[in-house]
């Protein structure tokens, strides 16, 4: 089949990174992928650099511009377009009206990778939702939102998470030391990890402040992520100075050497106030580590709570520092949960097992 995948965006993050990882999972499972965006947008660059040819729309100051609408109608004829896939919501109207001015007549699918609460029943997003062919998301509960937010029909909405390559993984933990030097990180401590932008939805406050009241004797936090916010990370800064935590905390920058440096610690710390779906949660599993998570979002799908992981309310520096307790102190339990979650990562989100659930979905509504 002939994949369009619509990403013509000035973001860039989770979102966009596995948008176009599924382009390239599609080139290889036999499928053509070509990829829509602007000119100087970071979608173009990553895609690049994974080898695809980007076709180009010009950015243009309107949300309805029919120049583009016709453009992107001439790119699904061109290239014999069987399926668009669509990650944003405010690109659904400019796949649709492209549709309909094609001669291939794509099916449009909705990749909801984020989850909204707004409700979207007015005459125009009727019109979206009404001609959307299907939607795929992350979790149950984002199926339930989507429903409850709009009018698509119930028969067209599909849950497929993210899968994660727990090999890649895995592998790093027998080379525990040696990545430890490579991040100048000591090989006698209990290490506590958290990976995510530096910004204040992500919680990196209330686990700064859990891990002071933990107090873990021979431990170290560290953070790993870009700074999207500066203001919030100088009172990061600020807080671990003024209550002696200097040596004790580190803040590294954004690697994509995730899984090196994942192998690095001891437990992992979800802190964020909601994640859509949490893929570091997996990722953390996947390294067989004891995962500490946030009890929001789509994360509840994904651990159960004091079998494969452990969750806390968001924001409740108490429960948060009571699980590090947990996992620093009962190595019993410690064990258990970093075994149990590897296993349920090998079972329900296995990075093959899901792709291949992305496309037969994908199939299923092309030939409906």
């Amino acid at each position: 089949m002939n994949f369009c995948y619509l990403l013509n965006l000035y973001g860039f993050g989770g979102l966009e990174i596995q948008t176009i990882l599924r382009a390239k999972d599609g080139l290889e499972k036999g499928n053509n992928s070509c990829i829509v965006s602007y000119p100087d947008s970071r979608v173009r660059k990553y895609a690049e650099n994974l080898g695809f040819e980007v076709i180009l729309l010009p950015k243009r100051p309107k949300i309805f511009n029919f120049m583009n609408f016709s453009l992107l109608a001439n790119i699904f004829d061109r290239n014999q377009v069987d399926i668009c896939i669509v990650p944003k919501s405010n690109l659904l109207g400019s796949a649709i009206i492209a549709k309909k001015l094609s001669k291939s007549k794509p099916k449009v699918i909705f990749y909801q990778q984020m989850q909204s609460g707004i409700n979207k029943k007015d005459f125009y997003h009727n019109f979206i939702y009404n001609n959307l062919d299907g939607a795929i998301v992350l979790t149950e509960k984002m199926r339930q939102m989507i429903l409850e937010t709009t009018k698509i029909n119930p028969v067209k909405t599909f849950v497929v998470p993210y899968g994660v390559k727990w090999q890649e993984f895995l592998n790093h933990k027998n080379n525990i030391f040696s990545n430890r030097s490579s991040f100048n990180l000591p090989d006698d401590a209990f290490i506590v990890g958290c990976i995510g932008r530096i910004e204040p939805k992500k919680g990196q406050d209330t686990l700064l402040e859990a891990y002071k009241l933990a107090n873990l004797e021979n431990s170290k936090l560290i953070f790993a992520g870009s700074v999207d916010d500066s203001k919030y990370f100088q009172k990061l800064q600020d807080y671990t100075k003024e209550n002696d935590l200097t040596n004790r905390v580190e803040f590294l920058k954004f690697t994509y050497e995730v899984p090196r440096l994942m192998s690095t610690f001891d437990c992992l710390v979800v802190p964020s106030h909601s994640e859509t779906f949490g893929m570091v949660v997996l990722e953390g599993m996947a390294c067989s580590l004891p995962v500490i998570a946030t009890n929001s979002g789509g994360i509840p799908e994904i651990i159960d709570n004091g079998i494969d992981g452990l969750l806390f309310e968001p924001k409740n520096v108490y429960e948060l520092a009571n699980c590090l307790k947990k996992i620093y102190f009962e190595i019993e339990l410690r064990n258990k949960i970093a075994e149990k979650g590897l296993e349920k990562v090998k079972i329900k989100f296995d990075y093959e097992k899901n792709v291949n659930k992305f496309f037969e979905v994908c199939a299923f509504i092309a030939n409906k």
